[in-house]
């Protein structure tokens, strides 16, 4: 398979602080593994909450990717996640908790797995594919998440799903504040090159994993 290569930018929404976490990590010349983690809205410390999520989900894959089925893995650092965040919430006497999505891609295989709404794409022959369903509930007071890592456990089985890669172009992983700003599908149909300057309401965060000629 080719080399796989990254790309990943993140800019905080207008008039706030960034509570986006983007982390990637190569294991080898054909494996690596992409976090994005979006802090949530209405508790407290959503910078924190994201950033310790994803070093978690992170460290776990590090450490147990050499002797665990990489499904086992995403399992077991979401479980490491959830037990770091409660861990925090208790030092901190608070609430905390993000939306995260993590992608695992090994040779021509990818694993994905995540909780609340960022989403992960495929780009394949230049279509627009999304893999993973949100997690919410919308009202006439807005939009909830249904599920997240805030440090109480899971309801019901995180969701660790399989990819094959070989006619998969791009991987696309974004924050809901890309996607419900951005056209994604418009910039894939000219040229495809994520490059972003404009100014965001909220946080945008992208990480792309493409397919090196």
């Amino acid at each position: 398979m080719k080399m796989i290569e990254l790309k990943a930018f993140s800019h905080s929404g207008k008039d706030k602080d960034n509570e986006d976490y983007a982390l990637c990590h190569r294991l080898s010349d054909n494996s690596l593994v992409a976090v994005l983690a979006d802090g949530m809205g209405g508790l407290s410390y959503g910078a924190c909450a994201a950033k310790i999520i994803s070093d978690s989900i992170l460290a776990t894959v590090i450490d147990k990717i050499q002797g665990c089925s990489p499904e086992d893995v995403l399992r077991m650092a979401f479980d490491a996640a959830d037990s770091a965040i409660y861990r925090k919430c208790r030092e901190l006497k608070c609430r905390m908790g993000a939306a995260v999505t993590v992608a695992l891609a090994m040779g021509d295989s990818l694993y994905y797995a995540w909780q609340g709404n960022v989403r992960l794409y495929k780009v394949s022959d230049g279509e627009l594919s999304l893999l993973t369903t949100d997690h919410i509930v919308a009202d006439a007071e807005g939009i909830y998440l249904t599920r997240c890592v805030n440090g109480k456990g899971f309801r019901e089985n995180v969701p660790v799903m399989h990819e094959r890669l070989e006619q998969v172009d791009r991987i696309i992983i974004c924050s809901d504040g890309c996607y419900r700003h951005t056209d994604l599908n418009a910039m894939i149909n000219h040229g495809g090159a994520f490059e972003f300057d404009g100014i965001f309401e909220d946080d945008a965060s992208l990480i792309e994993m493409k397919k090196s000629n």
